[in-house]
């Protein structure tokens, strides 16, 4: 986990202690077998669960784990806290314990970390409640980071020493375990008093609701090779052969990734594919022309890539990917977006909510083009649950001219009014 850079540590807040309170310090680092055994043991019965992992994933093609960290209150009421040391010990027992759909896991930020649960232990953790995800229904941003949020909720400030740690190097410090640690310690604490708070104000089956995607396994699926593509930005830019291009460009960038095990914009950076799909240069000497491809990497796999270039030239048409233009909302559409966004930013400002955690520009603008269309879905994410009932009737009721805006003079607030249907 990486924490914010801004502030100082408070006294002692390297805090060992509170790293493993009733664990002696050298208990804390699990690196052979009996310390993986006794940690194992104190787990067993928590029935909420802290995790985080520290990873290096700077050219890897996956990040590569070098650190699972878990904490848990035990029957006593102390938190106690281990670092799972990957290079050292098979973590299998490990994974197995956290997939128990009996404990509850609690992250921060956590998709990172379940990706890394996907590709390690083969599911993501579930259930799950992501501290970032209920601070931002409790008004406290839409991304607090987590030295912030502890300091938000415990009034702690955090140490800061190895944020920029190589975790990949041994033996560890103690001073990284300590860090390590305290990214999964005050966690427990933090989930327990969002927790409470949700509960005051009636929002935890809004947090629930806010969960389901950070479990569901289909959202940390890869996307099929021949769609890659579709994920470079500026893709929309290309014609129909452009994209023909750009698809087989992409495709086997990933597999030459892959064999390498580097990260597909170390092989070739998206700017430079989508140049290439476009001006699909026909000789070695116009393709080391292409701005961004590194004169290595022309010389390497250049004849490979002009060839992937020829066979997109012969493409006939019908084999040519539909066209993918960014669709450009209408005067109309965009109005009714400006209007929907000023509802919004009221609605919000009375229930102490970021307008980007209830909805973003994109879902406004659908859902406005969705209207103008006379189109609209009940799957749309501003329609269901608990965004549905906050804002998604009255959005629609503004869509369909049913209500109304307007400013009012005493206070300067927004407020609503039905309109009486005369046009």
């Amino acid at each position: 986990m990486t924490r914010e850079a801004d502030g100082g540590a408070e006294p002692g807040a390297s805090a060992a202690a509170d790293a493993a309170r009733g664990l002696p310090k050298d208990e804390r680092l699990v690196v052979d077998e009996g310390a993986l055994r006794r940690a194992l043991e104190v787990l067993e019965d928590m029935e909420v669960l802290a995790v985080d992992t520290e990873f290096l994933w700077e050219r890897t093609y996956h990040p590569k784990l070098a650190l699972l960290q878990v904490a848990g209150r035990d029957a006593a009421g102390a938190v106690r806290g281990f670092a799972f040391d990957p290079l050292a010990v098979d973590l299998a027992p490990v994974w197995e314990r956290l997939l128990r759909t009996d404990t509850l896991k609690v992250l921060h930020a956590g998709r990172l970390d379940q990706q890394i649960a996907v590709r390690l232990a083969g599911a993501p953790l579930r259930p799950a409640f992501d501290t970032q995800r209920a601070a931002a229904l409790l008004g406290l941003g839409p991304q607090i980071g987590y030295a912030n949020l502890v300091e938000a909720i415990l009034g702690r400030r955090l140490a800061k020493g190895e944020q920029y740690t190589d975790w990949t190097r041994r033996p560890l410090r103690a001073s990284q375990v300590d860090y390590a640690l305290l990214d999964v310690v005050p966690l427990v604490e933090v989930h327990e008093r969002l927790r409470a708070r949700l509960e005051e104000r009636g929002r935890l089956a809004w947090a629930e609701e806010e969960m389901t995607s950070l479990t569901d396994p289909r959202s940390y699926a890869e996307p099929p090779p021949d769609e890659l593509y579709t994920k470079i930005k500026r893709h929309k830019t290309l014609d129909r052969r452009g994209l023909a291009a750009l698809q087989r460009l992409a495709r086997w960038r990933d597999e030459e990734a892959r064999r390498r095990d580097r990260r597909p914009g170390h092989v070739i950076k998206d700017a430079t594919l989508v140049q290439l799909a476009a001006r699909r240069p026909r000789s070695l000497r116009a393709l080391r022309e292409v701005r961004g491809l590194h004169p290595r990497e022309a010389e390497r796999s250049g004849k490979k890539l002009l060839g992937i270039l020829e066979e997109v030239r012969r493409l006939p048409d019908s084999k040519l990917p539909p066209a993918r233009r960014k669709e450009r909302p209408t005067q109309s559409v965009g109005a009714a977006v400006d209007l929907l966004r000023a509802y919004l930013a009221q609605r919000c400002s009375e229930e102490d909510l970021a307008p980007e955690t209830v909805a973003t520009s994109a879902e406004l603008e659908r859902l406005a083009r969705d209207a103008a269309r006379e189109r609209f879905a009940h799957q749309h994410p501003l329609l269901r649950g608990w965004r549905g009932e906050l804002v998604g009737a009255d959005l629609l009721k503004i869509l369909r001219g049913e209500l109304g805006l307007s400013v009012d003079p005493r206070t300067g607030t927004l407020r609503l009014r039905a309109q009486n249907g005369d046009g």
